[in-house]
């Protein structure tokens, strides 16, 4: 196993350059608290932590001809937000470049970004985890911090919320995903 991390560490720091990377090192970090709190498989969290952003490496143009090539389906806010599109194919390209092969890892990668209702806790910690790690700094995640530790679906509308609340105010798209994820959770409280 510690043979195979180092593999995916060297490939993985190749693939995002140094600052993407340590954010991947964080992520997995804070996952694996995460997952230390509500029992989730540790080396399936460390998987999923630290290879949620491997496709991250590509530029625009890059984010769309891998999505044609991979035969995902553009929705039209991917369209225009490219960098969507990183979650569903880091899924596919950490199955293709690592053989990574189990369902509940690659589901936690697909579905970070924008979340999804009936989440996984796996899919649930790597989708708070990339946006409550030690160096990210927006409004309100103190709070989003705390409550990821005490209730995860609750931590996970606060940040739907707040990222929704973000997007309106610089007039950007909101994915359809996100709004579904904050709604899902939300009517569950």
């Amino acid at each position: 196993m510690q043979k195979k991390r180092e593999v995916i560490l060297k490939r993985l720091r190749q693939a995002l350059g140094q600052e993407r990377f340590k954010h991947s090192q964080r992520v997995e970090a804070t996952v694996l608290s995460l997952a230390a709190k509500y029992q989730i498989p540790l080396a399936k969290a460390s998987l999923a932590g630290l290879l949620h952003d491997y496709a991250r490496q590509f530029d625009r143009p890059g984010f769309l001809r891998a999505a044609k090539k991979a035969k995902l389906t553009l929705d039209p806010i991917s369209r225009q937000e490219p960098k969507l599109l990183h979650a569903p194919l880091g899924a596919i390209m950490v199955r293709q470049d690592f053989g990574i092969k189990d369902k509940a890892v690659l589901s936690a990668i697909s579905r970070h970004t924008t979340g999804a209702p009936a989440m996984s806790q796996l899919e649930k910690i790597v989708y708070l985890a990339d946006h409550i790690e030690e160096k990210r700094h927006f409004s309100g995640l103190a709070d989003i911090r705390k409550l990821a530790f005490k209730d995860l679906d609750q931590a996970i509308v606060k940040l739907a919320s707040n990222m929704i609340e973000f997007l309106l105010k610089k007039q950007l798209p909101v994915h359809p995903a996100t709004v579904e994820t904050r709604n899902y959770y939300l009517l569950r409280q």
